[in-house]
């Protein structure tokens, strides 16, 4: 068992916890004891990336295992980025236990039996500009499925908080989640850095596919559906500077790409692709 990995799953337990205390009681923005916590298992998470890299003799993000661990670990690494600007006490308890939910499923995973084949295990050893591309392509695409995430968690906040103050509840929802101005800002952050960084991961991987294989573009279902998510974000970012697109509407439209997210990354599985076979 991954030990550094086991203590990043239990400091994510906790702030999962006091995240939840947190958001429960009337404390004023995110207690430094749960960004510690955060931290510590940030730092621990990091550790164990970097021993499976070393003792592998790749980038470890192969496998479902590794997959799980590597966006869990970018989740919280944009999480702990944004607590940076923004100190909203119900962020955490939104993206904390989704990290919890990630290390757990990487923990519990079996190690894979079979090995690398021979082409994919040329295509991702550390050696060469063509294999130095593919931790980049894939660090870049993984950022930005982060930054969507907290995209669409802030168009949820909105769209609640816009609920509880046409309703004039003014419940618990109201009174522990951040006004609507700043969930709009908090959204819009998120898609702007999360655009960039799905172009760059798109762009760095029509390079490594011709360094790869000399073919810039397989059709491959995962290529496709990036290339709608890529849309879908464009369409968002162009109305929203061009129209002044905002607060509901635009929730929305963020819920509606991270649907789109969620079945480029796992739904592109069932439809059989084959040049992206890992991960």
């Amino acid at each position: 068992m991954d030990l550094l990995l086991l203590a990043a799953l239990l400091l994510y337990l906790a702030s999962a916890f006091h995240s939840v205390i947190t958001l429960a009681t009337k404390q004023p923005g995110t207690s430094r004891a749960l960004l510690l916590m955060v931290a510590g298992g940030f730092a621990a998470h990091t550790a164990s990336i970097v021993v499976s890299w070393a003792r592998l003799g790749r980038f470890p993000i192969v496998n479902p295992k590794e997959v799980s661990s590597f966006v869990g670990w970018a989740i919280v690494a944009y999480y702990l980025a944004m607590s940076l600007r923004f100190r909203a006490r119900a962020l955490p308890t939104f993206i904390i236990p989704l990290v919890f939910v990630f290390t757990l499923v990487s923990l519990l995973l079996p190690e894979p039996s079979e090995p690398l084949s021979g082409a994919l295990e040329g295509a991702i050893t550390a050696s060469t500009f063509t294999e130095i591309i593919f931790p980049v392509h894939v660090t870049l695409l993984i950022f930005s499925y982060a930054a969507f995430t907290v995209t669409f968690i802030g168009g949820v906040m909105y769209l609640v908080q816009e609920h509880e103050l046409k309703a004039k509840t003014f419940g618990l929802a109201f009174f522990r989640l951040p006004a609507l101005n700043t969930c709009d800002e908090i959204s819009y952050r998120s898609l702007t850095i999360g655009f960039v960084l799905l172009t760059l991961g798109m762009v760095t991987g029509i390079v490594w596919n011709n360094q790869r294989d000399g073919r810039y573009w397989h059709n491959d279902p995962k290529e496709v559906m990036a290339l709608v998510t890529w849309l879908v974000y464009l369409f968002i970012m162009h109305y929203r500077l061009t129209a002044g697109w905002r607060g509901r509407r635009v929730a929305w439209l963020a819920i509606a790409g991270f649907v789109v997210v969620l079945f480029t990354w796992v739904g592109t599985r069932l439809l059989g692709q084959s040049y992206h076979a890992f991960g």
